[in-house]
């Protein structure tokens, strides 16, 4: 049974929320606000509220997981041999390596900018507050690199199943839904087998990364021996893209 990894995703945003809550408050009590104190307590707070922000949108991907999970009318649950899922991970893991990379570039850059201003412009407490901005980049940096690894991990040992539905789609433990703040779907086609490529539904989804930055990604549901018929019906079902020699 694919369990909901969603709801673990919530909770950890939420513990990493009581962090900077205390490092808010200890900064703010124990650190002179002149030299630094009161800039390091506004970089947490912030990330405190942003982590409060990316638990509820956990909240939102946990409860649409639960709802595929109990639907009675699944358009389909497809399982997968090990070779097939092995092939799908390691293109779903240089993916996951080129979105945390984008990410980490606007984030990473705007904190460097906002060190640099410290360190240059502010006199008193700037140096502090400058060098706590490039430890943070430097920590942002570290988590880029390994989660894309962390997930990889997490995919060999997933079920290797897929299940779709009208709410979204669930592939390798991991849930897409169609709809959310940050994410949506854009469009579905149908994949025709070519060389090394399998017969597949292509998903496309597009990710707002920062304000008037958006990110279209890809997912792509292989289809098992004997339910090509089956997942042409899914595709035109969802008003999607089917090539023209299919009948």
């Amino acid at each position: 049974m694919t369990p909901n990894t969603e709801w673990k995703k919530v909770a950890a945003s939420l513990i990493a929320a009581v962090i900077f809550v205390l490092i808010f408050f200890l900064s703010y009590l124990f650190i002179d606000g002149m030299d630094g104190g009161y800039a390091i307590a506004f970089v947490s707070l912030f990330l405190a509220i942003s982590s409060i922000a990316v638990a509820l949108l956990f909240v939102h991907r946990a409860r649409v997981m639960d709802t595929i999970l109990a639907d009675p009318s699944l358009l389909a649950h497809w399982t997968y041999p090990e070779d097939v899922a092995r092939v799908s991970v390691e293109r779903e893991y240089g993916e996951f390596q080129e979105r945390n990379r984008a990410v980490f570039f606007i984030v990473g850059g705007m904190l460097v900018i906002v060190a640099l201003f410290f360190l240059i412009f502010v006199e008193d407490g700037g140096l502090e507050t400058g060098i706590f901005l490039l430890a943070l980049m430097v920590f942002l940096y570290i988590v880029s690199r390994i989660m894309p690894w962390i997930e990889r991990q997490r995919a060999m040992k997933a079920s290797h199943d897929a299940f779709l539905s009208h709410f979204g789609i669930i592939y390798e433990g991991v849930v897409y839904p169609f709809r959310s703040f940050l994410v949506w779907k854009t469009g579905i086609q149908l994949r025709k087998a070519a060389k090394k490529k399998p017969m597949a539904i292509i998903f496309s989804f597009s990710q707002l990364v920062d304000r008037f930055i958006i990110q279209p990604f890809d997912v792509v549901i292989p289809i098992p021996t004997g339910e090509e018929e089956r997942a042409v019906w899914i595709v035109r079902e969802m008003g999607g893209e089917v090539p023209d020699d299919y009948p």
